[in-house]
């Protein structure tokens, strides 16, 4: 129950909650299957007995903005142009505040993430959502189209798209990019899942100046639990980010790791083909269920419809928990989404299908 003072407009907001099962199979987050390596951890305790607890954490992340620069190896890119934030959420709502006016318009495809509409809410400024086709993809004309129709501030995209894993082509969004410049909007590529698909466009920032990236380090690093994001974008962007964000938002413990799993890359990065073999094997056994309609994906997840109403339930007799959407769109009713997991994992979560629907 909402107190007197919140504001009418967000009257409708609850507090985000998660129900967690002990000893369930967890397959609903897009959580990495894997832990860091022995290695990486060894190394983590090791420099962790080295911090000092008593002191703030660099305001400017410097050194680990500097890390990220070098792994990207972008010609020309250093750490002037990239923001760390408290997970790329952090980095989002940021960008909410630095940038439209409560008289703007922001617009995004209407089966996306779900923190688009609520960041607008809160922001207080006009969006719409534009509607994918029949196979969940958003087509170019119609974000074109949209940029005259209604002049927005900001344009919004997941690549790859969550939650149905459909990414744009990168011709496409050289499209959307080259008509948002002539318009003078501000289009924001979330490539949170990036590493899934094998292609990030970061490199688009030294020909655009109207882009930003954001990219986090809680799928294909394996650590969501620590909340670590960053953004990429010209200089005079990270700037403004930089300007609005709060200070010592990035802790000096999540700073440090973000460092050494940086160091690590080459030991941590080859796991993300185990799962994309995991992906497309799982994709195929979705594919031969009776009632089933599964869509291919470029991230670490797979998004599908089920006929069998009381499929959540009688998963979760399996004890396998995954994610089923609330029917806010047409296009949500009777969806699922199923993080890709361990092998023995993704093997019981088919076996329980093929029980259930057969």
């Amino acid at each position: 129950m909402a107190s007197r003072f919140l504001r009418k407009d967000l009257n409708s907001f609850s507090p985000y909650s998660v129900t967690y099962y002990p000893d369930f199979i967890k397959l609903d987050a897009n959580e990495s299957p894997f832990e860091l390596p022995d290695e990486v951890r060894e190394e983590i305790k090791r420099q962790f007995s080295k911090l000092s607890l008593r002191i703030y954490p660099d305001p400017s992340v410097l050194e680990l903005r500097k890390s990220i620069a070098s792994f990207l190896d972008i010609e020309g890119l250093t750490e002037e142009n990239i923001a760390v934030g408290n997970g790329s959420d952090e980095l989002l709502q940021y960008i909410f505040i630095a940038f439209p006016n409560r008289e703007d318009t922001v617009l995004y495809p209407n089966l996306s993430f779900e923190m688009f509409p609520v960041l607008s809410r809160i922001a207080g400024v006009k969006d719409i959502s534009l509607e994918v086709n029949d196979s969940l993809e958003l087509e170019t004309q119609s974000v074109i189209d949209a940029f005259y129709q209604c002049k927005p501030r900001l344009f919004l995209i997941c690549r790859p798209n969550n939650p149905t894993g459909w990414a744009i082509s990168r011709e496409g969004l050289l499209k959307i990019l080259e008509d948002a410049k002539r318009n003078d909007i501000l289009v924001v590529i979330d490539e949170a899942y990036s590493e899934f698909m094998k292609e990030s466009l970061s490199c688009l920032i030294k020909e655009y100046d109207n882009i930003i990236i954001l990219r986090t380090f809680s799928k294909a690093f394996s650590l969501a639990g620590l909340r670590l994001g960053y953004a990429v974008s010209n200089r005079e962007i990270i700037n403004d980010l930089m300007a609005v964000k709060l200070p010592y938002n990035v802790d000096i413990f999540s700073q440090m790791v973000g460092r050494i799993v940086l160091k690590y890359k080459d030991m941590i990065l080859p796991r993300v083909e185990e799962i994309i073999k995991e992906r497309n094997r799982l994709y195929e056994s979705l594919s031969r269920l009776s009632g089933v309609r599964v869509f291919p994906s470029d991230a670490n997840f797979l998004f599908f419809y089920c006929e069998d109403e009381s499929l959540m339930d009688r998963l979760l007799s399996y004890k396998i928990k995954i994610r089923k959407f609330e029917p806010r769109h047409p296009l949500l009713k009777n969806a699922y989404r199923i993080t890709v997991g361990r092998r023995e994992d993704n093997d019981r979560f088919i076996f329980a299908m093929e029980e259930i629907l057969t």
